[in-house]
């Protein structure tokens, strides 16, 4: 693999997103509820985190399938191995093994020449469009988003693969594996998970000042107080808060050193960004976020993998529409919105959290989204999806379920009104 260069991955990327972190009040917004898709879904699977390792970069010919560097087509499907790709000699190194049912990647868009979006899915062959998007981009700017799918065991070289869908103009893509599951076995033991509520772990506007290059901010994640003091991997929501300069941040269990290539989080001048991800954790219990440009940085935990973790992992084979305020007034300025999930898409009543992407189209007004439980009691001090008036972004999410059937609440914290969409990934149980 090729050593990553700070210049290239800062030129890489840069996400246009915005986080104001407080939140307000209101009456309840009435959802517009809908389900897309057959609701089949892969055997429930243990998380095995592996860190950040590329699968793909379409704009080099040693980390490209196709064995040259060539951008995704309008309307082009490309299927993309689970691998990694060594140059000396030229070989293809499987990185998700055969019996895995889905895998957690990192999906980047950038060199885009219109208006368009990416669907990341299993399987390539069905006909036609996709009936949801991974991310969405304008023409000339770079988009992540991080996303678990089931993974389709066709793939070349008994290395399974996934799609990526390029809706319209052309694009580079960049993919970067974060771990995958699977049925555990004595030699590759995989841990279950438990979400916690959302929770703030660090933020430097409050304590440790502003990160210029180089800097590091170091979060405890392995807490008795959260439930997680067992944790071998932590689903994160990290925000770049008004940078200043271009700039990329790298998650990595602080006994760990920076991985070779990739990176969690990229953002570009005066545009605050987030992104979910999913970072291993050391024997020490801490994170590192290394920081290559000029901005604040806010971390919030959401859930965590471990040995006391209760609930296996099931990714829908088809993704599902399960949220659209479209046609309508969109949620209102400062509302909450419930929908219900339980039941709904193939999920089943018993069924704990559920990973969702999340899109804001058509803001009126620059603002943020925070999802969690329907009955939480008061609505966690974090946010999940951030959005600058009349741009359409994206996120993943992993919410957990509350109330009866199990349901999930969307803050829709702006001063206009907003149009949501929320798309079924996948679904959690104990078990």
């Amino acid at each position: 693999m090729r050593a990553r260069s700070a210049m290239a991955v800062a030129a890489l990327t840069a996400l246009v997103l915005t986080l104001p972190v407080t939140t307000a009040s209101a009456a309840p917004a009435t959802p517009r509820a809908l389900t897309v898709g057959p609701g089949q879904a892969t055997a429930p699977g243990a998380f095995v985190p592996i860190g950040l390792t590329r699968a793909l970069d379409t704009r080099s010919h040693q980390e490209n399938p196709a064995g040259a560097a060539r951008k995704l087509q309008p309307g082009e499907s490309f299927d993309v191995p689970l691998s990694a790709w060594q140059n000396h000699p030229p070989r293809e190194l499987p990185v998700v093994p055969a019996d895995a049912t889905a895998v957690v990647v990192n999906v980047t868009a950038t060199n885009t020449t219109a208006a368009g979006y990416l669907t990341v899915r299993r399987d390539g062959a069905v006909p036609g469009a996709p009936v949801t998007s991974t991310l969405d981009f304008e023409a000339g700017e770079t988009v992540s988003n991080m996303i678990t799918v089931a993974v389709d065991p066709r793939g070349a070289n008994s290395s399974p693969q996934i799609n990526v869908y390029n809706n319209a103009g052309t694009t580079d893509v960049v993919v970067d594996i974060l771990g995958y599951y699977a049925p555990s076995t004595p030699q590759r033991p995989g841990h279950k998970y438990d979400p916690v509520r959302p929770t703030r772990l660090a933020d430097t506007r409050v304590e440790g000042g502003r990160l210029g290059r180089g800097g590091v901010v170091t979060a405890d994640v392995a807490r008795r107080d959260l439930g997680t003091a067992d944790a071998t991997a932590v689903v994160l929501n990290v925000t770049a808060v008004d940078p200043s300069t271009e700039g990329f941040v790298v998650a990595h269990p602080s006994s760990w050193p920076l991985p070779a290539e990739g990176s969690h989080l990229n953002y570009g001048p005066g545009r605050t960004v987030a992104n979910q991800v999913v970072v291993p954790v050391g024997p020490e219990g801490t994170i590192e976020f290394f920081n290559t440009g000029s901005t604040d940085l806010v971390v919030d935990i959401v859930g965590y993998y471990g040995p006391s973790g209760h609930n296996l992992y099931s990714a829908v084979t088809e993704q599902a529409r399960l949220l659209d305020t479209r046609p309508g007034a969109g949620a209102w300025a400062f509302s909450t919105l419930e929908f219900p999930v339980a039941g709904r898409a193939g999920v089943p009543d018993n069924a704990t959290a559920v990973t969702l992407n999340v899109t804001a189209t058509e803001p009126q007004a620059d603002g943020h989204l925070a999802v969690f439980a329907a009955d939480e009691a008061g609505r966690p001090g974090t946010s999940n999806l951030n959005f600058n008036a009349g741009r359409t972004v994206a996120n993943g999410v992993a919410a957990q379920l509350g109330g009866n059937p199990g349901s999930v609440a969307v803050h829709h914290h702006s001063a206009g009104s907003t149009q949501v969409i929320a798309d079924l990934t996948g679904w959690f149980v104990q078990g």
